[in-house]
């Protein structure tokens, strides 16, 4: 139960977090120096990679998402998607998206007319606040929906902060604060993520710049662990992620792992577009089945993995 709901839900529950960040301070850092935080936050300052938009300009992408867990089988489920750039009343630039298909493993999902007619607004304006839509009615585009919207975030976020096409600019936001999602059946569930942003390359002939956003655990873990078995990492990163679910028979399922992601994203230093995008996404922890409401009686240990791999690229009909 503890993955299969993480499998569903995960992606819509980390993005809060992810947009908080985009106006989150931080501190850039010498190319080939550290990065450090800093409190308060540091004015944006307009950025070298920002996005020039042109109204009626329209991209079509395609993005894969290939999906293993423990004791699974895996799946490749691929999105294309058309988007087109509007302006909001304030001319503000925004990309409107309309997902036009979806597959898994192969075989064609059949859209309804809500998720065709469905469009998603983003930009990399910083003065687009992003936000996660509705998606009651269109559940089939919750992973790409907000797969993208992460992509968008990150760039957002570099982009507010000034970051310049410099290979070795490098930015760090020591965000740290819990992301809940408890609620119902799910007594304790909730995240914490920093971001280190870097630019890795830079193609002056090519007129690209290669930013990597790393999304990784605060050094001081998320908080006190709902039970102290829960205290010791998987791995010599602190636990990240946790989440106690109350379970039909009245038992309860526990479990703490370590997530982290590793995104890439080409920009085009012509006009700021997001040209490709990449994202290495585990996650790795330890759950239990308890008796009691304060994990003190619980079953042996069981390890449990997932891992998400994901390839934004354009593409040609």
């Amino acid at each position: 139960m503890l993955i299969e709901e993480l499998k569903k839900h995960r992606a819509l529950l980390l993005v809060p977090v992810f947009l908080a960040a985009a106006c989150a301070g931080g501190r850039i850092a010498a190319p080939s120096g550290p990065a450090a935080a800093i409190s308060p936050a540091v004015p944006s300052v307009p950025s070298g990679m920002a996005r020039r938009y042109t109204e009626g300009e329209v991209m079509k992408y395609r993005l894969e998402l290939d999906y293993s867990g423990s004791g699974e089988p895996g799946s490749v489920e691929i999105s294309s998607a058309v988007i087109t750039v509007n302006k909001t009343p304030d001319n503000v630039f925004y990309e409107s998206i309309q997902w036009t298909g979806k597959s898994e493993n192969g075989a064609e999902v059949r859209l309804s007319t809500e998720s065709l007619e469905f469009r998603q607004k983003v930009s990399l304006d910083p003065g687009f606040k992003l936000a996660i839509p509705d998606l009651s009615q269109v559940l089939p585009l919750i992973e790409p929906v907000v797969d993208t919207l992460t992509f968008y975030a990150d760039v957002q976020l570099a982009v507010r902060k000034g970051v310049s096409p410099e290979a070795g600019q490098h930015l760090y936001v020591a965000h740290g604060m819990p992301n809940s999602w408890a609620g119902g059946p799910v007594m304790v569930g909730r995240d914490c993520v920093d971001f280190d942003i870097t630019v890795t390359d830079v193609d002056a002939v090519n007129n690209w710049a290669l930013l990597q956003v790393l999304h990784l655990p605060p050094p001081g873990g998320c908080g006190v662990p709902p039970a102290p078995w829960m205290r010791t990492p998987d791995t010599e990163t602190p636990n990240n992620w946790y989440q106690v679910r109350k379970e039909a028979d009245g038992s309860y399922t526990a479990g703490a792992a370590v997530e982290t992601f590793d995104d890439e994203i080409k920009i085009s230093l012509t006009d700021g577009r997001i040209l490709s995008a990449s994202q290495v996404n585990p996650l790795s922890g330890e759950k239990r089945v308890c008796k009691d409401a304060e994990l003190t009686d619980c079953g042996q240990p069981q390890k449990f993995s997932i891992n998400r791999r994901l390839v934004l690229s354009p593409y040609t009909e």
